[in-house]
Order: structure tokens, then C-alpha cells, then sequence
């Protein structure tokens, strides 16, 4: 798998590779990361992480859609801002997208595994 984050890109070809990949958080406790397979850049996986948040965005190889994630929206705020750089690049995203690292971490994974859309977190179509 192809993985994407503020650092460059590197070849996944483990889980364990996914996991540690997706630790790394080198400017403001941040990273944004691509997962894809193909050339075309699709099926693809997309996250932005900030300290304890994260929002995923999967783009469908079948053109079937865009899909964000779905998360209980605990989260006071109706936005929140991640990075899309070391920069400082914002991006500010709606509260009501935001899932846990945990379920990040296992939403890559099953990607990784499946090449699919994961099914362990909530999505809403874009």
C-alpha cells in the first residue's frame, strides 16, 4: 500500500508497518495521511489527525461516492482544526466527523487488509 503523510511517501506492506506509520505526528501533535493501492490514487483513505481527534475520508475506486466519517460528536465545538502540512496549512472540519484514534487506527487496518471502504466506524456520504 501506498502511504502519504506530512514527510513523504513510503510503501506499506504489513499491518504492524500501518499502526506505527500512523503514530507519527511531526508538526503541532498532527500528520495527515493517504493510503492507496493504485496509481489511479483509488480506492483511497485519507485522515487527519490532531491529538486525541481524527476524520477520515474515503474516495470509492467505482466512482460510488465520497464518504466522510461519522462520530458520536462529543466534542463541544462544531468544528475542529487539523493541518494538512507542516506548514500550518488549516483545514477546519465539522465536529460530527470526528472519531477516536482507536477507531482510526482500526479503520487503516481493515483498509490495508480489504482495499475496501472499512466497515468498524460510521460513515455519511459526501
Amino acid at each position: 500500500m501506498y502511504a502519504n503523510d506530512f514527510n513523504g511517501e513510503i510503501v506499506i506492506n504489513t499491518e504492524s508497518q500501518v499502526v506505527e506509520f500512523i503514530r507519527n505526528r511531526p508538526a503541532f501533535n498532527a500528520n495527515q495521511f493517504i493510503f492507496t493501492f493504485e496509481e489511479s490514487g483509488v480506492p483511497q483513505l485519507c485522515a487527519f489527525v490532531r491529538d486525541d481527534y481524527c476524520v477520515l475520508y474515503f474516495l470509492d475506486s467505482e466512482q460510488k461516492g465520497t464518504f466522510a466519517s461519522y462520530g458520536d460528536d462529543n466534542i463541544r465545538d462544531e468544528t475542529v482544526t487539523f493541518y494538512e502540512n507542516v506548514h500550518g496549512a488549516e483545514v477546519v472540519l465539522a465536529s460530527t466527523m470526528v472519531i477516536t484514534v482507536k477507531q482510526m487506527t482500526d479503520a487503516c487496518t481493515e483498509f490495508f487488509m480489504t482495499k475496501t471502504r472499512p466497515t468498524c466506524i460510521k460513515w455519511m456520504e459526501l
